[in-house]
């Protein structure tokens, strides 16, 4: 639980915008949604799956970004799947030893609905564009997070078959999974806070956008 705080709260002064929606997309909770530690006691390892929804609602609050670098940022990410981490093994003094990029490069996957498994595209396979755009972010998360943003790695995935099909839809109702060494992490979609809350007959509360059920009245949630 430490190391989750930890990590989260880092990322909060970078994150914190809404959403250009009828609604406001809870960009906190996007983030909570999307990333995932390992709960080994000695790994400091991180999994973070960075949808396109993610940087829309970042770029379309953020006013020193023009709209029309926006919408060419996005059309570049649209083609991937994105997916950051951080590994590293703790010692009995709580120093941190962190796996190389290739290491990680090795023994990453990501599993998609249907138990396809991709390994990240090399260097030769992304376009210099959106390369360009990965060695932007960087270092603007480097600065914010010390010795944990210097250790962590972005990889993209891709349909090579089928390019315009996305491995993963975090609106539509499946699963997918992530590998990474010896560790899985699974996610049940879609993911509630990009879809419009669903409110509740009895009391008016507003709940999770994924829910059809009230978990506190047991009735059948209507649209708000």
């Amino acid at each position: 639980m430490i190391k989750k705080v930890a990590i989260y709260i880092v990322f909060l002064p970078f994150i914190w915008k809404g959403f250009a929606q009828d609604f406001k997309v809870n960009i906190n909770k996007l983030t909570e949604e999307t990333q995932q530690l390992s709960e080994s006691p000695d790994k400091m390892r991180m999994v973070w799956w960075i949808p396109t929804d993610f940087w829309e609602a970042v770029f379309s609050q953020d006013a020193s970004i023009p709209t029309s670098d926006a919408d060419k940022m996005l059309a570049q990410f649209e083609k991937y799947t994105m997916v950051a981490t951080i590994d590293g093994d703790i010692d009995t003094d709580g120093n941190i030893q962190y796996v190389s990029e290739d290491d990680i490069f090795n023994t990453l996957k990501v599993v998609d609905n249907t138990q396809q498994e991709f390994s990240p595209l090399t260097e030769d396979q992304i376009d210099l564009d959106t390369k360009r755009l990965i060695t932007i972010m960087k270092p603007v998360l480097g600065n914010m997070l010390g010795k944990l943003g210097e250790n962590m790695h972005f990889f993209l995935f891709q349909r090579t078959d089928d390019p315009l099909h996305k491995i993963v839809n975090p609106k539509n109702k499946e699963s997918f999974a992530v590998k990474l060494n010896d560790e899985r992490f699974e996610w049940q979609l879609p993911l509630g806070s990009l879809l419009r809350p669903q409110k509740c007959p009895v009391d008016q509360q507003l709940l999770d956008g994924s829910w059809t059920y009230c978990p506190y009245h047991g009735k059948p949630l209507t649209k708000y």
